[in-house]
Formats: structure tokens, sequence, C-alpha cells
């Protein structure tokens, strides 16, 4: 049985640096210098309880080590529940969640599933998730509309 993760992003940066070195090289870099500002940031705007899209962040919420982790840490802990097993079923599971001022995930909603219990157990795994960074909207961090789609083959 094989299992595979794609993630679609609603919340998304337009803004990418320019590459002066391969890209695969510059990548990680960004990627540190971007996760130590966000660090950064602190709430100036408590009272702001709007849930954004993509089209109004500045900076999109993340996975604190990066997208890979996220997928590896949702493989390693869904457990396909046994009747997919026995039927050989395979299908998508799509999910979508908030990810909030403080990097927790809350109102995680099954969107659509397959049946077998595969979108209860998606959501099972994404409350175990440790906090990810938030989405920076003027500078503080808001809340944010995330979305997953998850396959089990």
């Amino acid at each position: 049985m094989t299992i595979t993760l794609i993630v679609l992003y609603s919340c998304q940066n337009n803004n990418v640096p320019g590459v002066s070195e391969p890209p695969y090289q510059n990548t990680k870099k960004i990627i540190r210098q971007q996760t130590k500002k966000l660090e950064q940031y602190h709430d100036s705007n408590p009272e702001d309880k709007e849930v954004y899209n993509a089209f109004a962040v500045e900076i999109s919420p993340r996975f604190p080590e990066g997208i890979q982790k996220f997928q590896a840490f949702i493989k390693k802990n869904y457990v396909t529940p046994q009747e997919i097993i026995k039927d050989e079923a395979s299908g998508g599971v799509f999910v979508s969640f908030i990810v909030e001022k403080n990097g927790s995930l809350s109102d995680i909603k099954v969107l659509h599933d397959f049946g077998y219990g595969s979108g209860k157990e998606l959501e099972r795994v994404l409350k175990l998730s440790p906090n990810w960074i938030p989405a920076i909207k003027d500078g503080n961090p808001v809340r944010c509309l995330y979305s997953i789609p998850y396959y089990v083959k």
C-alpha cells in the first residue's frame, strides 16, 4: 500500500527573492532567514480575530521545519484503517484548518473523504501537529485558512 500526500497552499507568498545561488542551495538559506523573521513578530493587534486567505496575507503559515517535514509527520502518524487495507481501497481526503496566531491548528474540517474512517484519522493526526509559524499581515501574526488533500492508495 502506498500513501501519498499532496499539499495545497491556501495562503501563498508571491514575493520571491532573487536567486543568486543555484535554487537548491538558496532555498534552505531563505527559509531559515524567513523563519527567524517570523519568530520575531509580536501580535500588536490581539483583537483581530478575522480568518485571512491567500490574497490577504504577506507571509503564509509554515510548518516549522518545512512542508517535507509536515508530509513526513502525517505519514508517520497516519494509521491506515484496516478496512481500507482489507478492501484495497484508495482515495483522497480533503481537509481545511485554521492556523491560529499562536501557531496552533483549530477548526479542522474534513471537506471530503472516501469513507472507511479516512477523514477521522487525518483529523486525529492534525490534532497532534506541533505548532506552526503563523501567517503575517501588516507585521502581525494572523489567523489563516489552510487546506490539504491527503491521498491513500
